[in-house]
């Protein structure tokens, strides 16, 4: 039998990386899925019949579409979208674990944390539905392995 979604979770940091403030992506979100947008190149060399693929590199991204709930991610995004801030301005950073994982005595899970930007693709909504918040997660440079603890209130990222 295959694992449930709930099993993957991403956590999303509101603060800085000084002092974070690690919020889970979860509520008002019915799909999410880390895309890691392989780079690849193929050549095909005169004394072969196929091609050689040569793997570049991976830029991972995230498009996060949430239903407006009123809580910490959407104070967030509110007060980011009056500014719409671009360049280092919309620098944050993720963490990814998987609750299949087996966790520390401690509680911590093995995780990986990438440093992303963010964009906001969209806020509004069809005539009766749920007002909707957009936006886009984009990798920057290599992740960190570590761990993470996932107690509500006490969120934190290790590096191994």
């Amino acid at each position: 039998m295959s694992e449930m979604r709930d099993m993957l979770r991403h956590y999303f940091n509101i603060g800085t990386p000084e002092a974070p403030k690690w919020v889970l992506l979860g509520d008002g979100i019915t799909s999410l899925t880390e895309e890691f947008n392989p780079e690849s190149e193929t050549k095909q060399y005169i004394n072969q019949k196929n091609g050689t693929t040569n793997l570049k590199s991976y830029t991972p991204s995230m498009s996060v579409e949430r239903e407006y709930i009123s809580d910490d991610l959407q104070k967030w995004m509110d007060e980011k979208i009056k500014t719409l801030p671009v360049g280092s301005a919309a620098i944050s950073e993720y963490v990814r674990i998987n609750l299949m994982d087996t966790p520390t005595e401690a509680g911590a899970y093995p995780a990986v944390k990438r440093k992303c930007t963010y964009q906001f693709d969209s806020v509004g909504g069809d005539a009766g539905s749920e007002l909707v918040s957009a936006m886009t997660l984009g990798g920057v440079g290599d992740g960190v392995q570590g761990t993470f603890v996932v107690t509500e209130g006490s969120e934190a990222f290790t590096a191994a």
